[in-house]
């Protein structure tokens, strides 16, 4: 019993970590922090037991996505660990509205995680993998019958890909598509609104740089969007140059939706113009439920990344501690 009590008391005098609105199941969390911190996740109907505020990291989705009762509960020395925000400058101003001074966006250098998800919606949408499985789920005796969903199928030798914007996990897309035989063309969003870019992202010297915009819609089979979502990217892609777009083509988006004009995009689809496209980080159930109204059998969804959400929460409980946490922040600087 002695024992037992001064492990109790150990274990309660450890810091504590919270997963507000994310994370539910914190096994991984509990088992990578033995020791060292304990992990609880609080859901909104808690919000009155007083956890939030007594946590010394608060990992959370989106600070945005959070109610303002629960936001007024963070405090100032907290570290907030966002692991999705789809608009992070949101964020950040909404974090120094509340006197938070350690907002942490942990997704920033997922490129390769965010480049293997743009790869799998490729595929998957070439190949109509999602159709073949939503098809295998719900017929029964299905082989007699799942050839018309294989007519249209495409192979991405040949193909050729439009990156618009340039980011790390834009490059990274670029070197997977080029094994894979496409030819990749790219547009850097900022110089095309005539500024000069800073960023110091290279390309293979296979991919081709596009002048506009409406020259790479108009030769591409496939685009993904790597931009970040700013004043100039605010519906980048509109109604305007989608009327450029090559007939067939299929578009990816793993950024913000407001990239998009969704409309555009949906009539598009209807229309037949757009192939099919894939998605993933809705912004809210109701942008959702609006897609799935149209029953769109060309339109897939992903989870907002949720493999790197997964390796990310390794990373994330591996640098809690006393000190750990500095030294942390100093790696995510870094990088």
């Amino acid at each position: 019993m002695p024992q037992r009590k001064n492990s109790t008391n150990q274990s309660q005098s450890l810091p504590l970590v919270v997963t507000l609105n994310c994370i539910e199941d914190t096994v991984l969390e509990q088992e990578s922090l033995m020791g060292v911190a304990r992990v609880e996740h609080v859901p909104l109907s808690r919000l009155a037991d007083a956890r939030i505020e007594s946590a010394t990291a608060v990992l959370l989705h989106s600070l945005s996505f959070l109610p303002r009762a629960a936001q007024r509960r963070l405090r100032p020395g907290q570290l907030i660990l966002c692991l999705g925000s789809s608009d992070r400058a949101v964020d950040s101003a909404l974090a120094a509205d509340l006197g938070l001074g350690r907002l942490i966006h942990v997704d920033v250098s997922r490129a390769e995680e965010v480049a293997d998800t743009v790869m799998a919606l490729i595929l998957g949408l070439l190949r109509r993998t999602h159709l073949l499985s939503r098809h295998a789920l719900s017929a029964s005796g299905w082989l007699g019958s799942v050839q018309p969903l294989c007519r249209g199928m495409r192979r991405c030798r040949g193909l050729v890909l439009g990156i618009v914007g340039r980011s790390a996990s834009a490059r990274s897309l670029a070197a997977r598509s080029l094994a894979f035989k496409m030819s990749v063309l790219y547009f850097d969003v900022h110089e095309g609104t005539g500024k000069v870019s800073r960023s110091s992202i290279a390309f293979p010297p296979a991919a081709r740089r596009m002048e506009t915009l409406n020259d790479l819609l108009a030769a591409s089979d496939l685009i993904s969007l790597h931009c970040a979502l700013t004043d100039e990217t605010v519906q980048v892609i509109n109604a305007d140059c989608l009327q450029h777009i090559k007939p067939g083509a299929f578009l990816v988006n793993t950024g913000s939706s407001q990239l998009l004009d969704d409309c555009a995009v949906k009539q598009l689809l209807i229309g037949g113009t757009l192939a099919g496209c894939a998605l993933d980080g809705a912004e809210g159930p109701q942008w959702m439920e609006a897609w799935d109204t149209i029953g769109l059998r060309s339109f897939t969804a992903g989870g907002k990344l949720l493999q790197a959400v997964l390796d990310v929460r390794v990373e994330i409980v591996a640098a809690m501690g006393e000190d750990g946490i500095t030294r942390w922040l100093d790696q995510v600087v870094e990088h």
